[in-house]
């Protein structure tokens, strides 16, 4: 016997009986079924009348889909909804006729995922998948006595979670059709017909548009299947309309390189199908060579004789073994055996199940694998590029399926080379081992379902669909992930007179693993035109909740003495929301109100990059409104570190194709930390402002030789005259501004972050009660009370934990400088702005401007005033990197805090391309 066999199942030649049956009884287009003969109650899912292919080709089926809520041999309406209807191809529509099945989701169809199923063969009818494998319907298995066969419901459908589109291509499989089939069935022409037909499905159901989108597809589809992603993908990259919001791609059982059944020996030999000495004597005289075998090799042709002897169901080893079910003798490579072979098998033996099949010759057919041209000899070099861009996939193996073994899927996602996230382990169903898993570090998921043939879902729906309705959710959008509208807040009186949205956006491989919370507030001007921003606050982990209320966004607290209620709001007249929709994002994770399982494995620098990364492209999925517009990365203080680092990484992740497209355009710093080195500045800055005597300088510059970040303990003289500096009581935010004891660091001990984070929140939270309204880190006091009141956290949808204005334990610092990442943003011509309060000590405009020189670009403008009516509001120039810095006259760190009118006023023209 020939190992292997046509790629269907066990029940397959009933199958075949019952659907030539079921599809002379529904010739009727555009009925919706609810009801089905032979089913009890109505279907619990969407479903269209099915639609027999029309007597005369040329005529053409009707352009949208039809309703179907009857099916003869379920009883009663059908508990889904289900539609059905033909896509026209080519230049005339009536050219080429591709039929469908599609599936609404039964959970939430408006946000849940779309997929497109393509069945396997090449040549079988998606209805296989649908009524064996993944859908609401499965038939009855009772002797059949010639009346329409009985339907019933499968419980474990995967349109419970997800909308599916079951085709029927290449073109004269199922009852799709075209007036020239030899010209249109090959690999290359099912690939563009696929996309072709789901561009213009998308066109008549444009309310899917924006849902998820995965391509799935089993068997000999692997090789067709990771080709349509690809073509979907490069579509979307060269605008084709409607765009598809393609996130990945599962395969089940797939062939990949065409080569499976060189892994067939050594699985039925692992299986115990053959002995030691065949399974030697093959491996002796095959030389691990079992596809093409060279005819002059009689020894090992001798050996794969006495192996296709066994009396085994290669779709699963397991199962009962039925002639129909395997192949004849392999005569060439094992696809053509594997569907024309097995096909004439097949057809050999209808006579001796029943005669009254004969009538389905020249219409539905189950598999039509006629006049097929094998184009594509492997989908390896798909999966490569596709792990590249960073798509996500779930492959998955029936562990007995002899047909594509396991090891033969194994070894090619081996040879991908791409780092193990999580190594082999079983994953459970009900306490019980339903497979084994392994995930990989370009977002595939490989998995086995326990004691399941080809493919797996026919043999273990159950294992099936709780592998499937995991994974996919993993990804899948559902309500709570979503922003909520916000229309009042607490403390602030009336309505808001602008747009805010606040959510989660769920990161990692299940979505609760980490959950990151942004504001969203839309442009008061016009959202649909302006730039959008993400910002990021520094610290690090400063929730952005204070940048909103503190610096740039619509809001302020009123200052006056607090006295225990909702602490008051006021509106903000100088917001840059005003011309610029803004995402307030609180990372790192453990920030403001984002949680994880793991903080402490999330919380460094490179953590960071890649969370705010992956927040943006999943956000701007849940918010494709906004994918085309002008995108800008905005950060203050310490996140001039991570900062651009994380465009660096967005723009990488454009040119190598993920998914959206975010239109990045640059980046603007406020008060920047650069090379973590600013403190070197602090001391010529404060003898320039007057803070200290021309002796303590000079004996600063010469006992500490331009050294005081990183001093060595064992400089005495060094170390005192720091001491010295650091006696000074002046507000290091704002050497202007009133001195508090809780508005500057402790002595340092360390890199001067560390003490701006911890030192300055202890002395803060230790001070709480000596608090002065006319101190400007009362604010702080505020936001505080304010956050963690029940009833702004109700407005907010807060899920859990207490809010924190900064909270910077268990970080790691990573990244010691961003200088080399500005060295390639310049090179790639982002625009940028760097601005820098100049009055700050923390970070003294002074060693901005060292590092900015130091990038070694021209100066197209020079040094020059920039005026707020009529008045210097601070200085500018403009290098030939498009780089623009500025300092906001009389403002600390960081400047829009301390400045507000001067601040919107620098952002919105330099937003607007215009000068300062």
């Amino acid at each position: 016997m020939n190992t292997f066999g046509m790629i269907c199942f066990n029940c397959g030649i009933i199958f075949v009986i019952v659907l030539a049956v079921f599809a002379g009884v529904s010739s009727q287009l555009g009925s919706k079924v609810e009801e089905l003969p032979g089913f009890e109650g109505p279907l619990p899912v969407s479903y269209t009348h099915l639609k027999a292919r029309p007597e005369k080709e040329e005529q053409p089926g009707p352009p949208l889909g039809s309703k179907v809520e009857e099916l003869p041999g379920f009883e009663g309406p059908l508990p889904f909804e289900l539609e059905t209807g033909y896509v026209g191809l080519g230049e005339r529509d009536d050219d080429m006729q591709v039929f469908y099945y599609f599936i609404k989701s039964e959970n939430d169809p408006t946000k849940d995922p779309l997929m497109l199923w393509l069945t396997g063969g090449p040549g079988c009818s998606s209805f296989s998948g649908l009524a064996f494998q993944i859908g609401p319907l499965g038939f009855k298995t009772e002797k059949y006595d010639g009346s329409v066969p009985n339907l019933i419901l499968r419980p474990h459908s995967w349109t419970k979670v997800c909308s599916i589109i079951f085709v029927d291509l290449p073109l004269g499989t199922g009852f799709s059709y075209a007036k020239n089939l030899t010209a249109n069935r090959s690999d290359w022409k099912l690939v563009h017909h696929t996309h072709q037909f789901l561009r213009k499905w998308l066109i008549d159901h444009p309310e899917f548009i924006s849902n998820e989108f995965y391509m799935g597809a089993d068997s000999y589809s692997g090789i067709p299947g990771p080709a349509i992603v690809q073509e979907i993908s490069k579509g979307n990259e060269i605008g084709l309309q409607p765009p598809i919001n393609l996130q990945g791609y599962l395969l089940g059982n797939p062939v990949t390189t065409r080569k499976e059944k060189n892994d067939q020996i050594p699985f039925s030999h692992g299986m115990g199908l053959i002995s030691d000495e065949l399974y030697e004597s093959l491996k002796r005289n095959c030389k691990g060579e079992y596809t093409y075998v060279d005819s002059t090799n009689e020894l090992c042709l001798r050996d794969l004789n006495y192996y296709d002897e066994a009396r085994i169901n290669t779709f699963n080893i397991l199962d009962r073994y039925c002639k129909a079910d395997s192949a004849k003798k392999h005569e060439g490579p094992w696809i053509r055996s594997l569907t024309q072979n097995f096909e004439s098998s097949l057809n050999s033996h209808l006579t001796e199940l029943d005669t009254r099949c004969q009538g389905t010759k020249g219409k539905w057919e189950r598999c039509f694998t006629g006049d097929y041209e094998y184009e594509i000899c492997s989908s390896f070099p798909f999966h490569v590029n596709l792990s590249a861009k960073g798509y996500r996939s779930l492959i998955y193996s029936g562990d007995h399926d002899a047909v594509v073994p396991f090891m033969s899927t194994q070894a090619w996602i081996r040879a991908l080379n791409y780092s193990i996230l999580q190594d082999w382990r079983p994953w459970l169903l009900e306490g019980q081992v339903a497979g084994y898993t392994r995930t990989y570090s370009n977002q595939m998921t490989f998995a086995t379902v326990k004691g399941s043939g080809h493919t797996a879902p026919e043999y273990k729906p159950e294992e099936g669909y709780a592998m499937f309705s995991r994974w996919i959710a993993i990804f899948a959008r559902v309500s709570s992930q979503l922003g909520s509208k916000v229309e009042e807040l607490p403390g602030f009186e009336g309505p808001l007179p602008f747009e805010l949205e606040t959510g989660y956006v769920g990161l990692g491989e299940r979505d609760d693993d980490m959950q990151v919370f942004y504001y969203f507030i839309k442009s008061e001007n016009d959202p649909t035109k302006d730039p959008l921003m993400l910002w990021l606050t520094g610290g690090p982990g400063c929730s952005s909740l204070c940048s909103l209320v503190f610096q740039i966004g619509p809001l302020r607290f009123k200052t006056e003495k607090y006295d225990g209620s909702v602490p008051n709001l006021i509106l903000m007249p100088h917001s840059w929301t005003k011309v610029c929709s803004i995402i307030f994002v609180d990372l790192p994770l453990g920030t403001g109100f984002s949680y994880a399982k793991n903080l402490t494995a999330n919380r460094r620098d490179w953590k960071l990059v890649h969370h705010t990364h992956q927040f943006l492209r999943k956000w701007l999925i849940d918010h494709p409104e906004f994918i085309s517009n002008e995108f800008y990365m905005g950060a203050d203080s310490y996140s001039g570190i991570p900062g651009p680092a994380i465009v660096q990484e967005i723009s990488k992740g454009n040119e190598i194709g993920l998914q959206p497209p975010i239109n990045l355009k640059g980046y603007l710093l406020g008060n920047p930390i650069t090379t973590r080195k600013e403190k070197n500045d602090q001391i010529p800055f404060s003898h320039g402002m007057g803070l200290i005597s021309d002796e303590l300088y000079e004996s600063l510059k010469r006992n500490c030789k331009g050294e005081y970040t990183y001093v060595d303990s064992t400089n005495e003289l060094c170390l005192r005259d720091l001491n010295y500096y650091d006696e000074a009581r002046i507000n290091a935010f704002n050497i202007l501004d009133r001195y508090c004891k809780y508005d500057s660091a402790k002595k340092q001990e360390g890199p001067w972050i560390r003490s701006l984070t911890q030192n300055f929140e202890s002395s803060l939270n230790s001070h709480l009660t000596e608090l002065d309204t006319r101190c400007q880190t009362y604010r702080n006091f505020l936001v505080t009370q304010w956050a963690n009141d029940g009833s702004v956290r109700k407005s907010l949808h807060i899920r859990e934990g207490k809010w924190e204005r900064c909270w910077s334990s268990d970080y790691e610092y990573e990244i010691y400088s961003s200088f080399p990442f500005h060295v390639n943003l310049s090179a790639k011509a982002y625009r940028s702005l760097i601005y820098s309060g100049d009055h700050d000590t923390v970070v003294p405009f002074m060693s901005t401007q060292a590092w900015i020189r130091a990038l070694n670009y021209s100066i197209l403008q020079d040094w020059r005033p920039w005026l707020l009516e009529d008045q210097v509001a601070g200085y500018t120039r403009t290098y030939s990197n498009q780089m623009t810095f500025a300092t906001v006259k009389d403002s600390g760190h960081t400047a829009p805090e301390y400045k507000p009118e001067e601040g919107y006023a620098m952002f919105s023209r330099w937003i607007a391309s215009k000068p300062l």
